[in-house]
């Protein structure tokens, strides 16, 4: 029998879940509400597999996640979600979660996402899998356009995504707020821009101001 440890601050989630294994070769040992209650809930029962609510108090589950890799738990962690944007599930994916599954997923996906973990292999809900790695796909075609720039070009864009008044830009880079305008203008040029608020909204879509 595959030991889980559920955190879920709904009790009727938990109380589903439990519904949906009864039967198979899962069961829930121990439930918390809290994120900042399932390092020690880990420590007592042992769990072979962790289902964590990505919303829930005291920590969301993906930090819960992070904290107990860092602290050498290995067991595989599913990220259970009502709703993920394509961003935070990037990131997720990223930091090498095993799974990812949205509650309102068809209730069988539960059984065929612990089956794929438990043999080795990730399970990420595909309608959320595709949709982020399309955002991955078309930040990265973003960010091939600055390509054309300089280097000078696109330190001078670096500081522009920390949202820098051009006076600010200067002093960074030890320059005049003169030559930060030729700068700009050429940036413009290249990138085929109007304004400041064009580039703006480059960098939004790039994920460069996100940096």
């Amino acid at each position: 029998m595959i030991r889980l440890l559920v955190a879920d601050d709904h009790p009727i989630i938990v109380t589903a879940i439990e519904t949906l294994l009864r039967g198979s070769d899962y069961e829930v040992v121990v439930h918390v509400r809290r994120g900042d209650e399932v390092a020690a809930a880990v420590e007592s029962a042992a769990p072979d597999m962790l289902i964590l609510d990505e919303q829930m108090p005291g920590k969301c589950g993906l930090e819960v996640f992070r904290e107990l890799r860092s602290a050498g738990c290995l067991e595989p962690v599913i990220l259970f979600a009502g709703t993920i944007d394509d961003r935070r599930a990037l990131e997720a994916m990223d930091s090498g979660i095993e799974g990812i599954l949205l509650k309102h997923s068809p209730p069988d996906q539960l059984l065929q996402c612990l089956d794929r973990i438990r043999e080795g292999h990730r399970w990420i809900d595909q309608a959320l899998l595709q949709s982020a790695l399309e955002q991955a796909r078309g930040k990265s075609d973003d960010r091939d356009r600055f390509s054309v720039l300089t280097a000078r070009e696109y330190d001078v864009v670096k500081l522009m995504a920390k949202n820098l008044r051009t006076r600010d830009v200067a002093d960074r880079l030890g320059i005049s707020g003169g030559t930060v305008k030729v700068h700009l203008h050429n940036i413009y040029e290249k990138l085929g821009l109007s304004t400041r608020i064009d580039l703006a909204f480059l960098l939004r879509d790039s994920g460069l101001s996100d940096r």
